[in-house]
């Protein structure tokens, strides 16, 4: 019985916690995106287009183009370095293309149009900061304790079923 007991309290605990932090996840979610730049631009072809991008806290930028074939992308810190994508996902004809940038100040967003013809492309600039992604993260770990221990305490209560079945079905034979 002290095994059953013990599950209860793991599941109620769990599912306790689980929906404490499932409650907080919108909140963080609804403030973790900061919008730069929301604009529709033409690029010729075999032409530049410089957007101007200023940063207040290490984040992670995530450009989308919308409506585009894939554009090559460049983005320059203050110092004229480039910073490398972390990721460039498709999606139908929409791009997302993620940097990590290490620190506040001036960056430069360049798209080059190497395509044969000319674009109107959509392009949404956000900013993701370091400090909402790392609240993120620490949701999502105590969501998956709430879970494991829900888990552990439902597979106790199984366990101890099963062996007060076999108790019954060995002592009825």
């Amino acid at each position: 019985m002290n095994l059953i007991r013990i599950g209860i309290v793991l599941m109620i605990i769990g599912a306790t916690v689980l929906l404490i932090a499932y409650s907080f996840l919108p909140k963080i979610y609804n403030v973790m995106v900061n919008t730069l730049s929301n604009m529709t631009i033409s690029v010729d072809v075999y032409s530049k287009y410089l957007i101007p991008i200023y940063i207040n806290n290490s984040a992670y930028m995530v450009v989308l183009l919308n409506n585009s074939y894939p554009l090559t992308i460049y983005v320059f810190d203050q110092f004229g370095h480039v910073l490398n994508p972390l990721s460039y996902k498709q999606v139908r004809n929409t791009y997302l293309i993620a940097f990590q940038i290490p620190e506040h100040g001036n960056y430069s967003l360049v798209l080059f149009n190497d395509n044969s013809r000319p674009l109107n492309v959509s392009v949404l600039i956000t900013v993701v900061s370091q400090y909402m992604i790392s609240n993120a993260l620490v949701i999502s770990v105590i969501m998956d304790l709430g879970i494991i221990m829900f888990i552990i305490g439902a597979a106790l209560i199984a366990i101890n079923a099963l062996f007060i079945a076999r108790y019954r079905l060995l002592k009825t034979r």
